[in-house]
């Protein structure tokens, strides 16, 4: 189902029944919530599942483990993988938000003393705070959660708030919400761009400097997937040497060249699914591949999900071939 463009206004007044400044939420989301914009700031961990998140109107892959932090005035949405009330176990997409009301995000960035913290606080509050030029470009941030501490903190974050709407403690809450920010905020610095050497850098977000090597290889990834595309073929667009291209893949993305190779591919395959009535037997050489077995496994390690189910849960029209992806040949249903 592509995302509705009508776009609803979040006013903090219906979010801090609990706290004036503080709420903390579990979701479950689903495929008919609208694309929204927030006055307040939002922190949300991707808790179990996967699926899209629309960003600004750009649909990123997620999965469990990723965390976004979304200044004031971030148009986004999620969406799961596949409907969940047809099957609530594969399709779940759950998550935990931290919302902080924009007025003490603002007390905040007054009281820091440290001027880049202080930034990043106002940076939340679309108040213009110079915080790295790759994360000011994309007007998010993104980080992994790998290690299962951002998870642990935000549970720490929802048990105070309970206990706050039993006792009210507000000390301890405020504290467990910086505990939340503070590890945002040391997790974007250990990847945010050394000044003056941005392809030496750790990106809190997943987009590459402007002009930077990495730029230039991934623009030309997304501009020759259909065809066959190799590290070589990506560094020597860049002007770099294979071997620097996979330590940039690895330093500034946390990932390799093959692997992000595979999710542009995985999403041009999910614009063909959305937005096109192509029979998916004839997705694979679209994408760069030539197998259908291939795409078939690539799509449900990257998804979560089948083709079929895919643009049965994503596309407005009805279902125009019968191929579902969960099957060993095509026409064959698993």
């Amino acid at each position: 189902m592509p995302v509705e463009r009508v776009l609803l206004r979040y006013e903090e007044e219906l979010y801090f029944p609990v706290h004036p400044d503080i709420a903390v939420v579990e979701a479950e989301e689903n495929l008919w919530l609208l694309e929204h914009v927030h006055n307040f700031v939002e922190i949300v961990l991707v808790a179990e599942g996967n699926g899209l998140h629309y960003l600004n109107g750009e649909p990123l892959q997620v999965r469990s483990g990723d965390l976004f932090a979304l200044p004031v005035g971030t148009r986004h949405v999620f969406r799961p993988s596949g409907d969940p009330s047809r099957d609530a176990k594969r399709n779940r997409l759950k998550v935990f938000n931290c919302l902080i009301r924009r007025s003490a995000m603002r007390r905040l960035a007054e009281f820091l003393a440290d001027r880049e913290a202080a930034n990043f606080a106002r940076w939340l509050v679309g108040d213009g705070g110079d915080f790295g030029n790759a994360v000011a470009e994309s007007g998010w941030l993104r980080l992994r959660d790998d290690g299962g501490d951002l998870r642990r903190t935000f549970l720490r974050l929802k048990e105070a708030y309970s206990r706050h709407s039993l006792e009210p403690d507000s000390l301890s809450l405020w504290a467990s919400a910086m505990e939340l920010l503070s590890a945002v905020y040391r997790g974007s610095r250990e990847r945010t761009a050394k000044a003056g050497d941005p392809d030496d850098s750790q990106s809190p977000v997943r987009r590459p400097w402007p002009g930077s090597p990495l730029s230039l290889a991934l623009a030309y990834m997304k501009r020759h997937y259909a065809e066959r595309v190799t590290l070589a073929d990506a560094a020597a667009a860049a002007g770099i040497g294979p071997r620097q291209l996979s330590r940039l893949f690895a330093r500034r993305m946390g990932t390799s060249f093959r692997s992000a190779l595979e999710e542009i591919r995985t999403e041009a395959c999910c614009r063909l699914l959305r937005d096109t009535r192509i029979p998916i037997k004839d997705l694979p050489p679209r994408v760069g591949l030539e197998q259908w077995k291939t795409l078939s496994r690539l799509f449900r390690k990257r998804m979560g999900t089948t083709l079929g189910e895919y643009r049965r849960s994503h596309s407005p029209a009805p279902e125009a071939d019968s191929t579902d992806s969960g099957s060993s040949q095509p026409g064959i249903s698993g």
